[in-house]
Protein backbone atom coordinates (compact mmCIF):
# COMPACT_ATOMS: atom_id res chain seq x y z
CA UNK A 1 0.00 0.00 0.00
CA UNK A 2 2.74 2.42 1.02
CA UNK A 3 4.83 1.45 -2.00
CA UNK A 4 1.87 2.12 -4.30
CA UNK A 5 1.39 5.58 -2.81
CA UNK A 6 5.11 6.36 -3.18
CA UNK A 7 5.12 5.12 -6.77
CA UNK A 8 2.10 7.29 -7.54
CA UNK A 9 3.76 10.34 -6.02
CA UNK A 10 6.98 9.67 -7.95
CA UNK A 11 5.01 9.38 -11.18
CA UNK A 12 3.15 12.64 -10.58
CA UNK A 13 6.43 14.38 -9.79
CA UNK A 14 8.14 13.00 -12.87
CA UNK A 15 5.26 13.86 -15.20
CA UNK A 16 4.44 17.18 -13.51
CA UNK A 17 5.32 20.63 -14.80
CA UNK A 18 7.81 22.96 -13.12
CA UNK A 19 5.22 24.37 -10.69
CA UNK A 20 4.20 20.86 -9.59
CA UNK A 21 7.82 19.86 -9.05
CA UNK A 22 8.47 22.96 -6.93
CA UNK A 23 5.41 22.23 -4.79
CA UNK A 24 6.65 18.69 -4.15
CA UNK A 25 10.13 19.94 -3.24
CA UNK A 26 8.78 22.61 -0.88
CA UNK A 27 6.59 20.08 0.94
CA UNK A 28 9.43 17.55 1.28
CA UNK A 29 11.81 20.24 2.55
CA UNK A 30 9.25 21.46 5.11
CA UNK A 31 8.68 18.06 6.70
CA UNK A 32 12.34 17.08 6.47
CA UNK A 33 13.36 20.20 8.39
CA UNK A 34 10.64 19.53 10.97
CA UNK A 35 12.21 16.14 11.67
CA UNK A 36 15.72 17.61 11.81
CA UNK A 37 14.59 20.32 14.25
CA UNK A 38 12.92 17.69 16.45
CA UNK A 39 16.16 15.69 16.58
CA UNK A 40 18.25 18.80 17.29
CA UNK A 41 16.01 20.04 20.12
CA UNK A 42 14.90 16.84 21.82
CA UNK A 43 17.64 14.30 21.17
CA UNK A 44 20.80 16.35 20.74
CA UNK A 45 19.68 19.25 22.99
CA UNK A 46 21.23 21.63 20.49
CA UNK A 47 20.49 25.37 20.63
CA UNK A 48 20.92 25.53 16.84
CA UNK A 49 17.88 25.15 14.58
CA UNK A 50 17.54 24.83 10.82
CA UNK A 51 16.28 28.43 10.76
CA UNK A 52 19.63 29.55 12.19
CA UNK A 53 21.36 27.88 9.30
CA UNK A 54 19.06 28.52 6.36
CA UNK A 55 16.74 31.49 7.07
CA UNK A 56 17.80 34.93 5.85
CA UNK A 57 18.76 37.01 8.87
CA UNK A 58 21.20 39.84 8.16
CA UNK A 59 23.78 41.15 5.74
CA UNK A 60 26.52 40.44 8.28
CA UNK A 61 25.54 36.79 8.67
CA UNK A 62 25.16 36.43 4.90
CA UNK A 63 28.89 37.07 4.57
CA UNK A 64 29.70 33.67 6.12
CA UNK A 65 26.41 31.94 5.24
CA UNK A 66 25.95 33.07 1.61
CA UNK A 67 23.57 30.20 0.85
CA UNK A 68 20.86 31.89 2.94
CA UNK A 69 19.92 34.21 0.06
CA UNK A 70 18.70 31.07 -1.73
CA UNK A 71 17.71 28.68 1.05
CA UNK A 72 15.40 31.08 2.93
CA UNK A 73 12.73 30.73 0.24
CA UNK A 74 12.54 26.95 0.83
CA UNK A 75 11.71 27.36 4.52
CA UNK A 76 8.23 28.02 5.95
CA UNK A 77 7.27 29.11 9.42
CA UNK A 78 4.22 26.86 9.77
CA UNK A 79 2.07 24.37 7.91
CA UNK A 80 -0.47 27.13 7.20
CA UNK A 81 2.29 29.34 5.76
CA UNK A 82 3.37 26.48 3.49
CA UNK A 83 -0.21 25.72 2.44
CA UNK A 84 -0.98 29.33 1.45
CA UNK A 85 2.20 29.67 -0.59
CA UNK A 86 1.73 26.33 -2.35
CA UNK A 87 -1.90 27.07 -3.27
CA UNK A 88 -0.83 30.40 -4.77
CA UNK A 89 2.13 28.72 -6.49
CA UNK A 90 -0.19 26.13 -8.06
CA UNK A 91 -2.65 28.61 -9.55
CA UNK A 92 -0.01 31.11 -10.65
CA UNK A 93 1.96 28.24 -12.16
CA UNK A 94 -0.94 26.99 -14.25
CA UNK A 95 -1.56 30.47 -15.69
CA UNK A 96 2.11 31.11 -16.38
CA UNK A 97 2.73 27.77 -18.06
CA UNK A 98 -0.13 28.33 -20.48
CA UNK A 99 2.01 31.11 -21.97
CA UNK A 100 5.61 30.05 -21.33
CA UNK A 101 7.90 27.08 -20.86
CA UNK A 102 8.97 25.28 -17.68
CA UNK A 103 12.48 26.72 -17.97
CA UNK A 104 11.05 30.24 -18.02
CA UNK A 105 9.09 29.48 -14.86
CA UNK A 106 12.25 28.41 -13.03
CA UNK A 107 14.02 31.60 -14.10
CA UNK A 108 11.38 33.94 -12.68
CA UNK A 109 10.86 31.81 -9.56
CA UNK A 110 14.48 31.36 -8.49
CA UNK A 111 15.74 34.85 -9.26
CA UNK A 112 12.54 36.39 -7.91
CA UNK A 113 13.31 34.73 -4.58
CA UNK A 114 16.85 36.10 -4.60
CA UNK A 115 15.68 39.60 -5.51
CA UNK A 116 13.08 39.48 -2.72
CA UNK A 117 15.84 38.56 -0.28
CA UNK A 118 17.95 41.50 -1.44
CA UNK A 119 15.02 43.86 -0.87
CA UNK A 120 14.59 42.43 2.64
CA UNK A 121 18.28 43.03 3.48
CA UNK A 122 18.13 46.61 2.22
CA UNK A 123 15.00 47.25 4.31
CA UNK A 124 16.61 45.62 7.34
CA UNK A 125 19.74 47.75 7.13
CA UNK A 126 17.83 51.00 6.64
CA UNK A 127 15.21 50.47 9.37
CA UNK A 128 17.18 48.19 11.73
CA UNK A 129 14.67 45.37 11.24
CA UNK A 130 15.64 42.31 13.30
CA UNK A 131 13.35 39.49 12.13
CA UNK A 132 14.21 36.43 10.04
CA UNK A 133 12.89 35.93 6.52
CA UNK A 134 11.49 32.59 5.34
CA UNK A 135 9.01 31.51 2.67
CA UNK A 136 8.53 31.21 -1.08
CA UNK A 137 6.20 34.22 -1.35
CA UNK A 138 8.69 36.53 -3.08
CA UNK A 139 9.45 33.86 -5.68
CA UNK A 140 5.75 33.29 -6.37
CA UNK A 141 5.14 37.05 -6.56
CA UNK A 142 7.87 37.29 -9.20
CA UNK A 143 6.08 34.78 -11.42
CA UNK A 144 2.69 36.39 -10.80
CA UNK A 145 3.81 39.93 -11.62
CA UNK A 146 5.69 38.68 -14.66
CA UNK A 147 2.29 37.51 -15.91
CA UNK A 148 0.81 40.92 -15.15
CA UNK A 149 3.60 42.62 -17.10
CA UNK A 150 3.02 40.26 -20.03
CA UNK A 151 -0.78 40.43 -20.14
CA UNK A 152 -2.33 42.77 -17.53
CA UNK A 153 -5.80 42.34 -19.06
CA UNK A 154 -5.77 38.54 -18.78
CA UNK A 155 -9.27 37.63 -17.52
CA UNK A 156 -9.44 35.73 -14.23
CA UNK A 157 -12.28 34.41 -12.11
CA UNK A 158 -12.35 33.98 -8.37
CA UNK A 159 -14.69 31.94 -6.21
CA UNK A 160 -17.90 33.73 -5.21
CA UNK A 161 -17.30 36.48 -7.81
CA UNK A 162 -19.64 35.92 -10.79
CA UNK A 163 -17.80 37.88 -13.49
CA UNK A 164 -14.22 37.84 -14.75
CA UNK A 165 -11.88 40.79 -14.26
CA UNK A 166 -8.33 41.70 -15.37
CA UNK A 167 -5.38 40.03 -13.67
CA UNK A 168 -3.94 43.49 -12.99
CA UNK A 169 -6.69 44.14 -10.42
CA UNK A 170 -5.52 41.16 -8.35
CA UNK A 171 -2.03 42.63 -8.48
CA UNK A 172 -3.34 45.93 -7.09
CA UNK A 173 -4.91 44.06 -4.17
CA UNK A 174 -1.69 42.20 -3.41
CA UNK A 175 0.39 45.39 -3.49
CA UNK A 176 -2.11 47.30 -1.32
CA UNK A 177 -2.14 44.48 1.23
CA UNK A 178 1.67 44.44 1.47
CA UNK A 179 1.93 48.23 1.71
CA UNK A 180 -0.58 48.12 4.58
CA UNK A 181 1.48 45.43 6.33
CA UNK A 182 4.61 47.54 6.03
CA UNK A 183 2.94 50.69 7.37
CA UNK A 184 1.31 48.81 10.24
CA UNK A 185 4.48 46.79 10.93
CA UNK A 186 2.76 43.44 10.45
CA UNK A 187 5.33 41.12 8.87
CA UNK A 188 6.95 44.18 7.28
CA UNK A 189 10.06 42.25 6.25
CA UNK A 190 8.03 39.60 4.46
CA UNK A 191 5.94 42.21 2.64
CA UNK A 192 9.08 44.06 1.55
CA UNK A 193 10.42 40.84 0.06
CA UNK A 194 7.08 40.39 -1.76
CA UNK A 195 7.48 43.81 -3.34
CA UNK A 196 11.04 42.96 -4.32
CA UNK A 197 9.92 39.76 -6.03
CA UNK A 198 7.05 41.59 -7.74
CA UNK A 199 9.38 44.31 -9.03
CA UNK A 200 11.84 41.76 -10.37
CA UNK A 201 9.12 39.76 -12.12
CA UNK A 202 7.59 42.84 -13.74
CA UNK A 203 10.86 44.40 -14.92
CA UNK A 204 12.47 41.18 -16.09
CA UNK A 205 9.39 40.26 -18.12
CA UNK A 206 9.78 43.55 -20.00
CA UNK A 207 13.32 42.47 -20.92
CA UNK A 208 12.20 38.90 -21.60
CA UNK A 209 9.67 40.12 -24.17
CA UNK A 210 12.52 41.84 -26.01
CA UNK A 211 14.46 38.58 -26.12
CA UNK A 212 16.88 39.55 -23.32
CA UNK A 213 16.63 36.35 -21.27
CA UNK A 214 20.19 36.45 -19.91
CA UNK A 215 19.21 34.85 -16.58
CA UNK A 216 17.35 32.09 -18.40
CA UNK A 217 20.49 31.31 -20.38
CA UNK A 218 22.36 31.00 -17.08
CA UNK A 219 19.75 28.51 -15.78
CA UNK A 220 20.02 26.58 -19.07
CA UNK A 221 23.79 26.30 -18.65
CA UNK A 222 23.39 25.07 -15.07
CA UNK A 223 20.88 22.46 -16.26
CA UNK A 224 23.40 21.29 -18.83
CA UNK A 225 25.91 20.48 -16.09
CA UNK A 226 23.52 17.97 -14.54
CA UNK A 227 22.37 16.29 -17.73
CA UNK A 228 24.07 13.07 -18.67
CA UNK A 229 25.92 13.24 -21.94
CA UNK A 230 24.68 10.73 -24.46
CA UNK A 231 27.37 8.28 -25.48
CA UNK A 232 27.69 7.41 -29.13
CA UNK A 233 28.90 4.00 -30.26
CA UNK A 234 30.31 5.58 -33.43
CA UNK A 235 33.71 7.17 -33.06
CA UNK A 236 34.10 8.62 -36.54
CA UNK A 237 32.12 9.28 -39.71
CA UNK A 238 33.60 8.20 -43.00
CA UNK A 239 31.08 10.09 -45.13
CA UNK A 240 32.57 13.49 -45.90
CA UNK A 241 29.60 14.83 -47.86
CA UNK A 242 27.86 18.01 -46.70
CA UNK A 243 24.21 18.69 -46.04
CA UNK A 244 22.78 22.20 -46.00
CA UNK A 245 26.36 23.59 -46.17
CA UNK A 246 27.22 21.92 -42.85
CA UNK A 247 29.98 19.30 -42.61
CA UNK A 248 29.18 15.89 -41.19
CA UNK A 249 30.71 15.66 -37.71
CA UNK A 250 34.07 13.88 -37.60
CA UNK A 251 33.85 12.43 -34.10
CA UNK A 252 31.81 12.40 -30.88
CA UNK A 253 32.91 15.90 -29.89
CA UNK A 254 31.78 17.41 -33.19
CA UNK A 255 28.56 15.42 -33.10
CA UNK A 256 27.66 16.56 -29.59
CA UNK A 257 28.67 20.15 -30.34
CA UNK A 258 26.39 20.30 -33.39
CA UNK A 259 23.61 18.65 -31.42
CA UNK A 260 23.85 21.26 -28.65
CA UNK A 261 23.92 24.13 -31.14
CA UNK A 262 20.88 22.73 -32.93
CA UNK A 263 18.99 22.38 -29.63
CA UNK A 264 19.84 25.97 -28.71
CA UNK A 265 18.37 27.13 -32.02
CA UNK A 266 15.21 25.08 -31.41
CA UNK A 267 14.86 26.53 -27.89
CA UNK A 268 15.25 30.05 -29.25
CA UNK A 269 12.51 29.47 -31.83
CA UNK A 270 10.18 27.91 -29.23
CA UNK A 271 10.77 30.86 -26.91
CA UNK A 272 9.83 33.20 -29.76
CA UNK A 273 6.63 31.22 -30.40
CA UNK A 274 5.70 31.32 -26.70
CA UNK A 275 6.11 35.09 -26.64
CA UNK A 276 4.78 36.19 -30.02
CA UNK A 277 3.07 33.21 -31.67
CA UNK A 278 3.96 30.97 -34.60
CA UNK A 279 3.26 33.62 -37.22
CA UNK A 280 6.10 35.76 -35.87
CA UNK A 281 8.65 33.24 -37.20
CA UNK A 282 10.58 33.91 -40.37
CA UNK A 283 10.35 31.49 -43.30
CA UNK A 284 13.81 30.16 -42.48
CA UNK A 285 12.79 29.49 -38.87
CA UNK A 286 9.57 27.75 -39.93
CA UNK A 287 11.47 25.56 -42.41
CA UNK A 288 14.06 24.65 -39.79
CA UNK A 289 11.40 23.76 -37.20
CA UNK A 290 9.47 21.68 -39.75
CA UNK A 291 12.61 19.78 -40.72
CA UNK A 292 13.56 19.03 -37.12
CA UNK A 293 9.99 18.06 -36.25
CA UNK A 294 10.13 15.25 -38.78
Amino acid sequence: MVNNVLDELKLKYTKGNSATKLIYINVVVFFTLLIIDFVLRNLLKSPITTADLFALSSTQELLYKPWQIITYSWLHGSLFHLLMNMVLLYFVGQMFLQQFQNRNFYTFYFFGGIFGGIFFLLFQNIFNYSHLLVGASAAVYAVFFALIAYNPKMPVRLMFIPSAFPLLYVGYVFIAFDVYNIISDQNAGGSISHLGGALFGYLYMKQFEKGNDFLGKFIFQIEGLFKKREKSTFKTYKNTSSTNNQSVPRDDYDFNHLKVEKQKKIDTILDKISRSGYESLSKEEKDFLFKEGR
